[in-house]
């Protein structure tokens, strides 16, 4: 089975560069049966420069293709398109692929009949004195279930500690790829395009599955772990939720109404989740973040531009 390995990325060439240095070094790299495709979603094509470069003396083709306008499921769409293999597999460019990653792949795509796979993510966080729980959490896929062990999108188990997205995943086109564009550009400033079109798929029936030894690594830099960009990842987290539930739902007035009766009982509980939460997070941060999320579930009608907003923030910086 031929597998295309799809890097959407936005100016972040040293970052990128790690991530391809990983992936060609995988043992099958050479084999002829895996392509890397980078989809540079900048306007300064930032990421041309490295892609050339590696692609000179790569075991395997890595192509680079742009995709325009700066909007996340325009770059996964575009990556979709120019992509030749049986199955995509999607990587941010911030990860990498740690050792063994790529045999795993192909062994649960040759063993298991799931749709969609994914595998273990540990972040590695710039600044480790200033990781709070809630940072840890939020970028962490860990689980000790077995190969083959059924995830979900939808209903998680308590078992599932994680909500699935596109990080590290491995996506069989022929089943949960069949759409030209998967992805919806509506999801594409907020987050949340890869859930939306998760919880599509597991409504038709699709099957998840989880793969322990196609690990990945996270690089978390200092920012992401202030209480500033937990706040607003947390309520587009809300927002992102909210919209796919909705929006997928085959009754989404229903769907709707329950949702805003949830969030309000959240908000009166809101006191008491503060002083269950004081033995892990420091107390105004706990509340901000969980109300945060809340809030976001209430106001799903207009996403809030998550991406915009850190990369405009970071430019000032």
């Amino acid at each position: 089975m031929r597998l295309s390995v799809v890097i959407c990325t936005y100016e972040r060439p040293t970052l990128l560069a790690a991530l391809l240095h990983s992936l060609i070094g995988q043992d099958g790299a050479g084999d002829g049966e895996t392509e890397i495709v980078v989809v540079d979603n900048s306007d300064g094509e930032t990421a041309r420069p490295v892609v050339e470069d590696l692609a000179t003396r790569a075991p395997l083709p890595i192509r680079y293709l742009t995709a325009h306008p700066a909007n996340i499921s325009v770059a996964r769409n575009a990556g979709c398109r120019g992509s030749i293999g049986d199955a995509v597999a999607f990587l941010d460019d911030d990860q990498q692929a740690e050792p063994g990653w790529l045999m795993a792949v192909r062994d649960g795509l040759a063993r298991y009949p799931h749709d969609v796979f994914f595998g273990p993510i540990t972040p590695h966080f710039e600044d480790a004195g200033a990781v709070t729980p809630a940072a840890r959490t939020l970028f962490t896929r860990l689980g000790g279930q077995a190969a083959g062990h059924e995830l979900f999108a939808l209903g998680r188990p308590a078992s599932q500690s994680f909500v699935l997205s596109t990080a590290n995943s491995i996506f069989r086109r022929a089943t949960a790829l069949r759409d030209p564009d998967p992805f919806d550009p509506h999801f594409g400033q907020c987050g949340g395009e890869d859930l939306h079109l998760l919880c599509r798929l597991g409504r038709e029936g699709r099957r998840f599955g989880w793969l322990p030894e196609a690990r990945a690594t996270d690089f978390v830099p200092r920012h992401r772990v202030g209480t500033g960009y937990l706040v607003r990842r947390h309520f587009a987290g809300g927002q992102a939720y909210a919209a796919t539930l909705i929006r997928t739902s085959p009754a989404p007035l229903r769907d709707e109404v329950m949702m805003a009766a949830k969030s309000l009982v959240q908000i009166g509980l809101l006191p008491l989740m503060g002083v269950v939460m004081l033995r892990r997070e420091a107390p105004g941060r706990s509340f901000a973040i969980r109300a945060a999320g809340i809030a976001g579930k209430l106001l799903w009608r207009r996403l809030y531009p998550l991406y915009r907003t850190e990369a405009a923030s970071l430019r000032g910086s």
